[in-house]
């Protein structure tokens, strides 16, 4: 898979950080980096130029046209726009990438965002589908959290990209992991990518605490990492060694030191991070369910979790927030989250911490593979946009210069530098996001009753070790809604 980042950007910016001071510097003290951060940003400008720039006719313009996305009000709407400039450098970077596509293309950005995370996705379905069903043309782009992105798709609301001028998929911008995953018999209805900032806060990763680590004496997992021994086994051995019963009650509860950490949801990270995928495609390149999702590596990974939960020293929560608190309260040596704590939450606790690739299955694995939460954006044109043409090149605008100024703050600066602790966490961000996957079957989800994420994480929280039988039983329903899916994407 292809990395969001260029090799040779990526190269100049590990160059400069081996020479500033203040990579070095603690996350939690934001004040003694600030100077820092500003002279890292004004070289950031300086090499702006070296980022591949889009082929958008330079004369292309849509007259004043107001484009209008129909958005979705997620944890934060600076993934569409912020209102002014505050001297926050990701926020400034939104608002300068909205004035230049707008002066670029001779438009105005509006949005309207209703409310549509997972809770109320259904809702952000209707809403949009109401408006397109009845041929209002109300809306140029959609932009929904992931699941109903992809629900558009399947109710054959949204146009084919590939069948539209300007955007072009093989720009980096568009990372091929998705586009290509996405693109059934040559169509393609949804993209993301650098034009999303939640595809990078919603990233899996794995974070650890620094004390707790030298208070138990155990080795560097950067090292292990970079080592190519960042395995399952590995994790369960350096998680075993710091478990402690604080209350001394001979109970595992909450109030207790732990040596993994994690939330029910996120186990979805175990499955992809070992190499597994719910869908495969067959010799014409049709996405088919996979043999990998009903085999004996599953069944494996399965019985390795629940054996793994069941220790004293892991522990797996239904509370985000009881979650967040066990890591930032020091009663955790790791957590498997999402990388928007680091900004969220880490970054202005009292706590050191480094930052992980999720683990690999073994070390026969080559490479390590991180799956995104679900809280990103995908992106489309509605079946009766306007001008089809337009929104495209809106789309494609966006997600270039996001590609120049919002991704370059963000993950360069923001997340390399401002939330790390170090050079080697720094270098464990460009592992992570370098090594982003994505699964048709996952994204569709909803449109699969949840079976494609739904019966793996049923089996670990439930303590269910029969994974194959279980499998077994669901395998036909499986496919006949996998069907369904692949039969609405390319039927005319």
């Amino acid at each position: 898979m292809a990395p969001f980042t260029p090799k040779k950007v990526l190269a100049l910016v590990l160059a400069a950080l081996t020479v500033l001071p203040w990579a070095a510097g603690c996350a939690g003290e934001a004040g003694e980096t600030a100077d820092s951060v500003t002279e890292y940003a004004e070289t950031a400008e300086e090499t702006a130029s070296l980022y591949l720039s889009d082929e958008l006719p330079e004369n292309l313009s849509f007259d004043g046209a107001q484009i209008v996305t129909f958005g979705w009000s997620g944890p934060s709407n600076a993934e569409f726009f912020v209102e002014e400039q505050n001297g926050e450098i990701v926020n400034d970077s939104i608002f300068k990438r909205n004035r230049t596509v707008e002066e670029r293309l001779d438009i105005t950005l509006e949005y309207n965002l209703v409310a549509g995370a997972y809770e109320a996705r259904n809702t952000w379905v209707t809403a949009i589908s109401s408006c397109i069903m009845a041929g209002d043309a109300a809306y140029d782009i959609s932009a929904g959290y992931s699941m109903s992105g992809a629900t558009l798709a399947y109710k054959r609301l949204l146009i084919d990209l590939n069948a539209l001028d300007y955007i072009d998929f093989d720009k980096p911008w568009w990372p091929s992991s998705l586009t290509d995953e996405s693109t059934v018999a040559g169509r393609l209805y949804f993209c993301s990518g650098d034009i999303s900032t939640y595809m990078l806060y919603y990233m899996y990763a794995v974070f650890f605490n620094k004390d707790i680590l030298e208070k138990y004496n155990l080795d560097d997992p950067y090292e292990y990492v970079t080592g190519g021994k960042w395995t399952l086994d590995k994790l369960f051995e350096m998680s075993s060694a710091a478990y402690e019963d604080l209350n001394g009650n001979s109970q595992k509860d909450i109030e207790d030191r732990f040596g993994f950490s994690t939330h029910n949801t996120y186990v979805d990270a175990f499955f992809f991070g070992s190499g597994l995928r719910t869908t495969s495609k067959d010799e014409e390149g049709i996405p088919v369910i996979s043999g990998q999702f009903g085999s004996e590596k599953t069944q494996e990974l399965v019985t390795k979790l629940v054996d793994f939960f069941d220790t004293d020293y892991a522990y797996r929560s239904e509370d985000y927030t009881e979650l967040l608190d066990i890591f930032v309260g020091g009663r955790a040596l790791f957590v498997q989250n999402q990388v928007q704590l680091a900004g969220d939450s880490l970054r202005s606790s009292e706590i050191e911490y480094g930052i992980l690739p999720i683990a690999k299955y073994n070390e026969a694995q080559s490479e390590y593979y991180t799956v995104m939460s679900f809280p990103y954006s995908l992106y489309g044109v509605p079946i009766d946009a306007r001008e089809p043409n337009m929104s495209a090149a809106v789309l494609e605008c966006l997600a270039s210069e996001s590609y120049r100024t919002v991704s370059p703050a963000l993950f360069e600066t923001a997340m390399k530098v401002k939330y790390s602790s170090d050079n080697a966490a720094s270098a464990m961000y460009d592992i992570i996001r370098g090594s982003v996957v994505f699964d048709i079957g996952r994204i569709f989800n909803d449109s699969m009753n949840a079976l494609t994420y739904g019966m793996f994480r049923s089996a670990v929280s439930g303590r269910n070790k029969n994974w194959i039988s279980t499998y077994t039983s669901n395998e036909k329903t499986l496919n006949r809604l996998f069907d369904g899916v692949i039969s609405a994407l390319i039927e005319e």
